[in-house]
């Protein structure tokens, strides 16, 4: 038996695992290796595609499903396939060109569960893909084959209210679920999609008791992460309606705050 048998560690990527200049310190990689090792399933719960978290296998390796798409997927590392999807509908599109019309300076990036195509490139959309190493795949979203399953829009974080006041108050605001995922992305994804709802789903397929699940994050779109885990944390740098929804508030995402987490339940200060 080991000290973590049956617990779910669920952690965001950007601004919780990894540093502010996109690392992951050893002594977080020692921690998520002693958390495996003592029986601790372990993963991410991100809103990057596929390939855009495969390159995190250089340093860590999940020994569990990974929560993906903003919770609109999860993939299996293991078995190369995705387990669960959720899908956007055929009016999709409508949005983007609402989007495009009224904010034409928007970057758009259309994610399918295989391929991320750039459909309106801009500084932010650019750097998206030279972080993620996503390989060029420009195409008009009009003639996207397959079925979308989120949509990223990419302006600069003054622009990012007022896209987010445009969209509540749209036709769209209840067919589809929205949420910003950095400073510079709101996103488009299938209704009731997000992580804490993927959590649940990777818990179900699992069969971990959804109390002996923990989630980690930051921003707006690990809230519901922090309020569906069994136990939700927060990163000293989170934004204020997550730490003010986590039930431990840990060190910040510079400071090996995943190895802080670990710690802490093996120490008996963080009860499971």
């Amino acid at each position: 038996m080991g000290k973590f048998d049956g617990i779910l560690l669920c952690t965001d990527l950007d601004d919780t695992l990894l540093t502010t200049d996109k690392q992951i310190s050893e002594e977080n990689k020692h921690a998520i290796e002693y958390f495996k090792k003592e029986g601790g399933l372990f993963t991410f719960a991100t809103g990057r595609v596929v390939a855009g978290a495969r390159i995190m296998l250089e340093y860590i390796t999940p020994n569990a499903p990974m929560i993906c798409f903003n919770g609109a997927g999860i993939y299996d590392f293991n078995r190369n396939k995705m387990l669960w999807s959720a899908f956007l509908d055929e009016d999709a599109i409508k949005v983007a060109e609402f989007v495009d019309r009224e904010f034409p300076q928007a970057g758009i990036e259309v994610c399918t569960e295989t391929k991320v195509y750039f459909s309106k490139t801009n500084r932010l959309l650019r750097e998206h893909q030279m972080i993620e190493k996503l390989p060029d795949n420009f195409m008009d979203y009009h003639e996207i084959p397959e079925t979308w399953q989120k949509v990223i829009f990419m302006v600069e974080e003054y622009d990012i209210p007022a896209i987010k006041k445009l969209l509540k108050e749209s036709e769209f605001a209840e067919k589809y679920t929205f949420i910003q995922s950095s400073p510079y992305y709101y996103e488009l994804l299938p209704k009731n999609s997000s992580k804490g709802a993927g959590l649940l789903k990777l818990a179900e397929l699992l069969r971990i008791d959804p109390k002996k699940t923990v989630g980690m994050g930051d921003n707006e779109n690990d809230l519901s992460l922090i309020q569906l885990a069994g136990t939700g944390i927060a990163v000293a740098n989170a934004i204020p309606e997550v730490r003010a929804a986590a039930d431990y508030i840990t060190v910040d995402n510079n400071s090996h705050a995943v190895s802080a987490v670990i710690r802490a339940i093996n120490d008996g200060n963080i009860a499971i």
